[in-house]
C-alpha cells in the first residue's frame, strides 16, 4: 500500500488507518506537505512507514528473554513448575507484543498530530 500525505485530508485518512492490530502494511510513504524541507519529509516518511509496519515483535522478544531468564534463575522443579514457567514465558511474550503495538500506535498518532500542526 502507498500513502501520500499532501494535506490535512491525507492526514485524516492516515489517522483512520491507525489501529492496534489491523494496521495496513505500507510499501511506500510520500510526504509533500508544505512547510517541511526535503530532509524532514524523507525522515518523516521513513518513520511513518516503520511505525505503520511495526508488529511489536521486538518488545515481545525482549519480554520473552526477560521471562526466560527469570525462569532459569528460579529454575522450577517438577513438571508443573516447568509448565508454569513455559506458560509465563508465553504470556510475557504476548504482553510484550501488545505493549509494543500500543507504543508504536501512540508514536504514530503523535507524529501525525505533529505533521498536522507543522503544516
Amino acid at each position: 500500500m502507498h500513502i501520500e500525505i499532501a494535506g490535512h485530508a491525507d492526514l485524516d485518512r492516515a489517522e483512520a488507518l491507525v489501529s492496534w492490530l489491523e494496521r495496513p502494511h505500507l510499501d511506500r510513504v510520500t510526504i509533500t506537505l508544505p512547510g517541511l524541507d526535503t530532509t524532514e519529509r524523507e525522515r518523516t516518511a521513513v518513520t511513518l512507514r516503520h511505525l505503520f509496519n511495526d508488529c511489536g515483535c521486538a518488545w515481545g522478544l525482549a519480554a520473552l528473554v526477560v521471562a526466560g531468564a527469570g525462569s532459569l534463575l528460579a529454575w522450577p522443579s517438577g513438571g508443573r513448575g516447568i509448565a508454569v514457567a513455559v506458560l509465563g514465558c508465553l504470556l510475557a511474550a504476548a504482553a510484550g507484543k501488545l505493549l509494543g503495538l500500543a507504543w508504536s500506535r501512540r508514536r504514530l498518532l503523535a507524529l501525525l498530530h505533529h505533521l498536522r500542526s507543522a503544516s
